[in-house]
C-alpha cells in the first residue's frame, strides 16, 4: 500500500527542491498544500505532505507546450 502522508524530506526529493524551499513556501503561504500534525496543547508539530497534494501540485504547475 502506498503511503498517504510523506515527510518533508521525501516531498523535497519528489519535487527536486531543497527542504528549505518547502519551509519558505509554507512561511509565505505558497507552494504545495501540507498537513501539520499537532500534539495536544502544542503549537508546533510535524509537517507531512499528502501524496495526492504533491501530484496535484505537479500537475497544476506543469507547462504544456503547444505544437
Amino acid at each position: 500500500m502506498e503511503k498517504l502522508l510523506i515527510t518533508e524530506a521525501e516531498a523535497s526529493r519528489l519535487l527536486s527542491v531543497p527542504t528549505q524551499t518547502l519551509r519558505n513556501d509554507r512561511m509565505f503561504s505558497r507552494g504545495c498544500a501540507y498537513v501539520k500534525i499537532l500534539k495536544d496543547g502544542k503549537s508546533r508539530g510535524s509537517i507531512r505532505y499528502k501524496m495526492t497534494d504533491i501530484m496535484e501540485y505537479i500537475e497544476k504547475n506543469t507547462i504544456k507546450l503547444e505544437g
